[in-house]
């Protein structure tokens, strides 16, 4: 049976020989399950980057798999802070899954970026009669094999693995199982910037066979919620919506019951915490929302990113979305995406006498120097994006009369509805929860109300 040999990692990221014989010297028939049995696999990575005289880890995890037969679970446990967020981090994998879903996984902020960097298939489907050159496709990744090797007796395959997006990584492979053993790839972030990711399979065992059954039946738990959720496969927002979070509640108490004593007891006792904290931010953002209700919105006037000016004075008489958010052209990344759904609800609205306004909270608008920069970045988003509505800015004082969701751990796009006499008739902090018929179902319930009581 594998061994935790890599106890030993040094702190520059690199792996002793002496460990590396030990890694695949283990009798490989310790690594095939049998009937009834689940295998926990425990895997340590590191995210490094490379410096003129040294390496630099910028971030270590952890990931483990529980395999069944063809079935495999997987758990990433990225930070908690700034990592992968919970929901996003397990799911199923293994060369039959779609390559839509969600898979392993890090989330790295970087040069003011937010990066999704994919971790390396944990199981490779080799064909039966593999040989050097041999390529084959598996889950969206192109698979090739390089060469056979014989390390301290266990046959292993080097394979060349290579994603959609062209970036390459190299796996050693178990011959007798497809299992990666270790895998080693460049990532570029930033302005290509290079940083190199490690992944080693540190060890596998059977899990105690009195736990089993629980453990199965966690999993089905764990993704039926993973399903009721409805996140997106790009997301990488931590911030779950009112319905999210009370779904999350609800399945609680049988999570923490399925988990006690498995190697799963982690993942649902970060879930908890998370839940138990967004409750609080959602009481926040609501006692918020209690206070601003039905009270006059405060004056203002926006530079507009096309050129001239947009003041409150203006809008008298009209339905008004008031919606902050960075509108930066990169990264494209969730939630952009509500833009398009928000210029869709715009143009079937406008008739209405409703007016749509963007007011960006980028960073750049607050300082003389990068105003121009931000100004570009807006309208590269406006044309993309075809927004017909205006966008704007000011020196953030109206989103601070509102109330930034940040400063309760929230997070933006905030949304505000002006009624035609100015007050404020709805806030909103954070995504919603896009309806694939239907859109911004939430906010257009709220537009169709102001037309009625008009």
């Amino acid at each position: 049976m594998i061994v935790h040999c890599l106890k030993t990692l040094s702190l520059r990221g690199t792996i002793p020989a002496a460990v590396i014989g030990c890694l695949f010297a283990a009798d490989p028939s310790q690594a095939q399950a049998i009937d009834g049995e689940i295998l926990h696999s425990s895997f340590a990575g590191s995210l490094l980057q490379r410096g003129d005289s040294d390496e630099e880890i910028l971030r270590r995890f952890e990931v483990q798999m529980l395999s069944s037969g063809s079935q495999h679970f997987f758990h990433v446990m990225d930070d908690i802070r700034v990592g992968c967020p919970w929901p996003d981090s397990y799911g199923r994998t293994g060369p039959a899954i779609p390559p839509d879903s969600v898979q392993p996984h890090l989330v790295y902020p970087y040069d003011g970026n937010t990066s999704v960097i994919g971790l390396s298939p944990l199981i490779v489907s080799l064909p039966e009669a593999v040989n050097a050159d041999a390529s084959w496709n598996q889950a969206g990744w192109q698979m090739t094999a390089i060469e056979q090797r014989n390390t301290d007796g266990v046959p292993t395959w080097t394979v060349e693995a290579r994603e959609p997006q062209g970036r390459q990584q190299t796996l050693t492979v178990d011959a007798a199982t497809g299992a990666t053993l270790r895998a080693e790839a460049e990532v570029f972030m930033g302005q290509g910037d290079q940083f190199q990711l490690t992944l080693v399979r540190t060890s596998v065992k059977p899990l105690d066979a009195a736990v089993v059954a629980q453990v199965t039946e966690l999993q089905r738990e764990l993704l039926t919620l993973q399903a009721v959720l409805k996140r997106r496969p790009d997301a990488f927002q931590s911030e779950l919506s009112a319905r999210q979070v009370a779904d999350v509640m609800a399945a609680i108490d049988r999570l923490t019951a399925l988990s006690k004593d498995t190697p799963l007891d982690s993942l649902v006792k970060q879930l908890t915490t998370d839940a138990e904290q967004q409750q609080k931010r959602l009481v926040s953002i609501a006692s918020r929302a209690g206070e601003l209700m039905n009270s006059a919105a405060p004056p203002f006037a926006l530079t507009l990113v096309s050129g001239g000016t947009l003041e409150s004075a203006s809008l008298e008489g009209k339905t008004v979305v008031l919606h902050f958010w960075d509108y930066r052209d990169t990264p494209l990344s969730e939630p952009y995406g509500q833009t398009g759904y928000l210029e869709f609800l715009f143009s079937q609205k406008k008739k209405m006498n409703v007016e749509v306004i963007g007011i960006s909270t980028n960073p750049d608008f607050q300082t003389s120097d990068n105003l121009s920069r931000g100004r570009r970045s807006a309208r590269k988003l406006s044309e993309f994006m075809n927004l017909s509505y205006p966008i704007g800015h000011d020196d953030g004082s109206l989103l601070k009369s509102f109330g930034d969701p940040r400063d309760t751990r929230g997070e933006l796009p905030l949304w505000i509805v002006l009624s035609p006499d100015g007050k404020v008739a709805h806030y909103h902090a954070g995504f919603y929860e896009v309806d694939t018929a239907q859109g911004l179902k939430e906010l257009e319930a709220v537009l169709a109300e102001q037309s009625r009581v008009k």
